[in-house]
Parts: structure tokens; sequence; C-alpha cells
């Protein structure tokens, strides 16, 4: 699929991987080193990701709904608020929050929730932004209300300008169960052949099931009255938070801040959305994911990123493969991949901080270790 470049710096980056782009990805690394960060974790839910056979992250197509909320309270406190469980999948494996709270535990980055319409309120201290909306259906053309995109990204873009104020780089996550779905809308309904693209959590990946629902979404927006700009597209086939992402994004590249869109496939909609707003990027944009969205042999981010706003792309290179805990070597079968900005938050801490593979790992493990002796993961986990 491609040709992993490692990073030739010191140790503190050696655990990256120059995956698209090297060279650009070379220079954004060295502008961004010893800067000054924030992190920025978006969620928000649609009603797509109750389709079965859509979304594994949660214990049940509707338990999908509640998992932005649930990894966001996990990553803040160190467990749910909401309820008292820990955000896994029908297998046990835990969110991806466990890698991005691990990162975060080792830096002085500070970050912040950004709420855009999650089903339940985050019971944390958060942003919400004023027309925040649960999206619904992309198969029956209602991603968002009427006039819900263009305000959700003018909010954010606002959002993005007073963040990133005295800021160098921020890093943007997302948790959005269902969002490789309507990123696939997204991008679909702005023209691009993505169809096979993108990623899923789970290894068995539904590109069948995803683009039937993303098909029957364009057959009604092509028979309605449905308005087919930018924002009548996301409103047809989308969710709240690319849209909300997108506009973070202006919002901190107009203050020359730079950005590491920090997600898998799905990311490729944001840039679409980006383009097609014309929003000049200047070079201050990478995407940083993990080694396991890179290898994934059912998606592909290169084809994706390359046919939108072409970016370089860094991966993160965990190996989970001799962990004591079989919750975590899922992740080498290709399970969960990425989410809540685990490769992104990963890269930062690495890069700005010099913080190593090996610490990340073992902060991860002595995290889950706490997780399983507080019994927050469903069902009792093998150890070797």
């Amino acid at each position: 699929m491609c040709t992993w470049i490692p990073y030739p710096g010191g140790s503190t980056v050696r655990d990256l991987i120059l995956v698209h782009k090297p060279n650009e990805a070379r220079r954004f690394i060295e502008e961004v080193k010893d800067s000054r960060a924030i992190a920025l974790y978006v969620i928000g839910s649609t009603l797509t990701s109750t389709i079965p056979g859509i979304s594994v992250a949660g214990a049940s197509p509707k338990a999908t709904l509640y998992t932005p909320a649930l990894d966001v309270e996990y990553l803040v406190t160190g467990k749910p608020l909401n309820m008292d469980v820990v955000p896994v999948t029908p297998e046990g494996i835990p969110t991806p929050a466990i890698i991005t709270r691990a990162s975060l535990k080792l830096v002085d980055i500070p970050y912040l929730v950004v709420n855009t319409g999650s089903y339940i309120e985050p019971r944390i201290p958060h942003v919400a932004l004023p027309s925040r909306c649960v999206g619904g259906l992309i198969n029956e053309c209602e991603g968002l209300p009427k006039g819900v995109a263009n305000k959700l990204f003018r909010e954010s873009e606002s959002l993005g300008k007073s963040i990133s104020r005295g800021v160098d780089v921020v890093i943007i996550g997302e948790s959005i169960p269902g969002g490789t779905t309507t990123a696939l809308g997204i991008l679909a309904g702005l023209g691009y052949e993505a169809w096979g693209l993108v990623s899923s959590s789970g290894p068995r990946n539904p590109h069948e099931l995803k683009e039937k629902i993303v098909k029957e979404g364009l057959e009604v927006l092509r028979k309605g009255d449905v308005k087919s700009d930018i924002f009548g597209v996301i409103e047809c086939l989308g969710d709240p938070v690319h849209v909300s992402i997108a506009g973070l994004v202006k919002g901190v590249v107009s203050n020359d801040a730079r950005v590491i869109l920090a997600g898998g496939t799905q990311m490729s909609a944001v840039l679409a959305i980006l383009k097609s707003l014309n929003v000049k990027l200047r070079d201050r944009l990478v995407i940083g994911t993990t080694k396991w969205i890179i290898r994934d042999d059912t998606s592909n981010i290169i084809k994706l990123v390359s046919m939108t706003y072409d970016v370089p792309i860094i991966a993160f290179n965990f190996d989970f493969s001799r962990s004591r805990y079989e919750g975590l070597k899922y992740y080498e079968r290709g399970y969960v991949k990425e989410g809540v900005g685990a490769g992104g938050t990963a890269i930062a801490a690495s890069v700005i901080n010099g913080v190593s593979a090996e610490d990340i790992i073992r902060e991860v493990h002595e995290e889950y270790s706490r997780l399983l002796s507080m019994g927050g993961l469903h069902g009792e986990d093998k150890t070797h």
C-alpha cells in the first residue's frame, strides 16, 4: 500500500513513520519541536452508527450513541461518569482513549473537549457549540437539520481562532462512531470516488453496507429539494463532527498556527470540506495517525488524502503484539485502529516532549491494569 519511511531523527522521534510526502512531513516535525501546543477532542453522535453492522465502537448498535461522551469522561477523569462502564467493543477491547490518556499523562499539553452534538452530555467541563446537534440517518438524507452545518462551521472557526492565540500547534482528535460511513457520505456527495477506501473499527470492513447506506442518501439528495452546496451535502450525508473540525482548522491556520489532524481515513472528509471552501492550509497541516490505519489493507488513507487535500501523513509505530493483555493485542489484529486522537496525540508527545513508544505503552499497561482492578472492562482479560 505504501512505503514506510522511519523518521531519521534523534531518539525522541524514532517511533514516527513518514507515510506520505515525507519531505514535507519531516519539515513539519522540525518546525513543531519544543513548541506550545493544545489538544482538542471533538465529540458528536450520528444515528447512522445505530444501523446494525456499521460500527463496533460500543457493545451494541444503540450503545454507540453513548461512546463519545463516555470516551472523553474516561479521558479526563479516568472513568466514565454517565455509566459505570468503559467504552469497549463486543470483544471487550478498550477504547483508543486509553492511548490518548496515557500519552497526555506523560506530557504538559493542555486539552479541551468540544461537544458538537453528543447524544448525551459529557459530565466534565467542556466547550459546547451553540448549534450542537445529534446527526440523523444519512440513508434518509438527514445528516443534520437545514442551516446547522454552516452554523457549526462558523462557531468552530471562531473557537479555533480563539483557542490558537499564542499557540504553535493544535492537535485535533475525534470520537464519533459511524464516522467513517458519514465521511464516505461527505466524500461521495462532493463527487469523490471514495468507495471501498474508508476504514472500519473492526477487521471486517463492511464496505458494501456503507456504500448501500450512502447511495440511498445520495438518491434522496438528487431527487429532493436539498441544497447541493457544500453545507447542503453535509446536512444530507454528514454529521456534526467533520464540519466542526473543518471550522476549527480554518480558525487555527488563520492565526498561522499548525494543525495535527489526529485521526484516520475519515479526516479525508475534513480535507474535502476545506478544499471545497477554498481554505488555504499553507503547509500548516499534517494527518497524524497510527500504524494500524496505515497497514489496514481494507482501506487506503493515502489515496483518500491524495484525491482531496494532499497533505503529509505521519504514523506512530505502536506495537502491542507482545502485550501481556489480550485486549490490547486485538489492536494488532485490525480492531479499533484509531480514535479519540490516539495517533496524533502520541506523535505530538513524541515530537514536543520526547516521549517514546515504550513510555506510552508502559503507561497504557498501567492504565489497563487499573481498569481491570476497577472491574471496568467486560469480562476477564487473559494474561500471559
